[in-house]
């Protein structure tokens, strides 16, 4: 048998032809060196011979919204270009080296000569229809994300418009009101009871929920005593301002009765109106903030792969997902310095997304700990996802990265979650592992140092 022939024989693809058949074949190819980032198939050319990779990896990827979209990586014993002759059509993608390989070039003659054999034919089948639902699910997610990247670039300059108008009306109403204040402050100067200049330091410790309960109940019924219209409307503003009975007692204590609930209310009123004040700038930050995290995460306007600190997407994912981590302690490690990855951010965020949802969702009941590390290795950053949840049952840990397959009870999640993890890392040539127990649930990824 000739030397290529041998090495067909070598792959699992063809161990089992006749000898006949791959010498017949072997006489029509011929063996490649393939140097790395070298393309051997352009998307859009005619189609006219199959690849066999006998060493080496090859990555296949097509051009969609502007972007090339990496889907699948092609190694040793594989077949590659076998769907554009089948179907006598331009290929539909570009395969390229990804580093230094050897392939076997298969013309169309012998590539016709070897679906002769049955099991060529079974074994063709088996990877053009796995290959094309693999390119069908890629391509699926990479619109679904581009339109969630759409999506958020007008939600997120619709947003932005008003919560910019909210904090300039709440940080001009601060300033109106402290000017208020100088007025007040200077109108007050001819009277002999300044009741609206009193002030009282708060307490040097902070009160408890049931210490504060308690001083509101006492101090709301003793504004309604003295006559104070809706008493519970300004006790709690009085209360954080550090004002108690006694306090408020001395303050009127010159006072004519008939003025001292006016009195005692005017300054309930100030505080609770400089409280209000107080929340609406901190929601409007909080709208602004999520605002800004949120064009961050989807990388709205930037490009779809470039340099960035993976812990950063965490961060902003955390943020994200802060109402479902309520009841769950948040624990972050994160070995400095973080190495910089030339990676995808939108799908990188996409896989925190789904790991620490899925954290979430395994101590919703009990509550817990999500411990997130990040370690550096010499090739690599690996980042881990621990929980304290009940751990994943061992006879489904086999499955729990399969399309739809999910242990949540119906109507609860796709079942895509995973799944979708699992297809991002492996595009990116990173790669997943997990350890489960009755302690809980560890989810360890490892990016390559060096990106796609």
């Amino acid at each position: 048998m000739s030397d290529i022939s041998e090495v067909l024989r070598g792959l699992p693809y063809f161990t089992d032809l006749p000898d006949d058949l791959l010498e017949r074949v072997s006489r029509s190819t011929e063996l490649i060196e393939v140097p790395a980032d070298t393309v051997i198939i352009d998307e859009g050319s005619e189609s006219g011979e199959m690849y066999v990779v006998v060493s080496g990896e090859l990555s296949v990827s097509k051009h969609s919204a502007s972007k090339d979209v990496e889907l699948a990586r092609i190694g040793p014993g594989e077949v590659v270009g076998e769907i554009a002759l089948l179907d006598e059509a331009p290929r539909t993608a570009t395969v390229t080296a990804l580093i230094d390989s050897a392939v076997i070039r298969v013309p169309v003659a012998a590539f016709e000569d070897l679906l002769s054999d049955p099991r060529v034919v079974r074994r063709m089948f088996r990877t053009v229809t796995s290959r094309l639902r693999g390119i069908e699910d890629t391509l699926r997610h990479e619109e679904r994300m581009a339109a969630l990247g759409r999506m958020a670039a007008q939600l997120m300059h619709e947003l932005n418009n008003p919560a910019a108008a909210v904090a300039r009306s709440t940080s001009e109403l601060s300033k109106l009101h402290g000017e208020l204040d100088r007025e007040v402050e200077a109108l007050a100067t001819g009277y002999d009871n300044p009741t609206v200049l009193a002030t009282v330091e708060k307490p040097e410790r902070p009160l408890s929920a049931l210490e504060r309960s308690a001083a509101e109940d006492e101090l709301a019924s003793w504004l309604e005593e003295i006559g104070v219209e809706d008493p519970w409307q300004i006790a709690p503003a009085l209360v954080e301002a550090g004002w108690r009975v006694e306090t408020l007692k001395e303050v009127v204590a010159n006072s004519p009765d008939e003025l001292k609930a006016h009195e005692v209310r005017w300054i309930g009123l100030i505080l609770a109106t400089r409280q209000v004040m107080s929340e609406l700038v901190i929601a409007a930050r909080r709208v602004s903030e999520l605002v800004r995290v949120v064009k961050e995460y989807s990388f709205v306007d930037r490009a779809p792969v470039q340099e960035i600190d993976p812990t950063d997407g965490i961060r902003d994912t955390l943020i994200l997902l802060k109402h479902k981590l309520a009841d769950i302690e948040v624990e972050l490690d994160f070995e400095e310095p973080v190495p910089r990855l030339e990676v995808p951010g939108r799908d990188l965020n996409q896989v925190w997304t789904n790991l620490i949802d899925n954290a979430a969702d395994a101590m919703a009941e009990t509550g817990g700990t999500l411990t997130i590390a990040s370690r550096n290795m010499d090739d690599s950053l690996v980042v881990t996802f621990s929980d304290t949840g009940q751990g994943i049952p061992e006879h489904v840990t086999a499955r729990i990265f399969d399309p739809f397959f999910t242990t949540k009870e119906p109507g609860k999640g796709t079942g895509l979650g995973l799944h979708t993890v699992h297809t991002i890392l492996n595009r990116i040539g990173g790669s997943i592992d997990l350890t489960t127990g009755a302690t809980g649930t560890t989810f360890q990824v490892t990016l390559p140092r060096s990106g796609r």
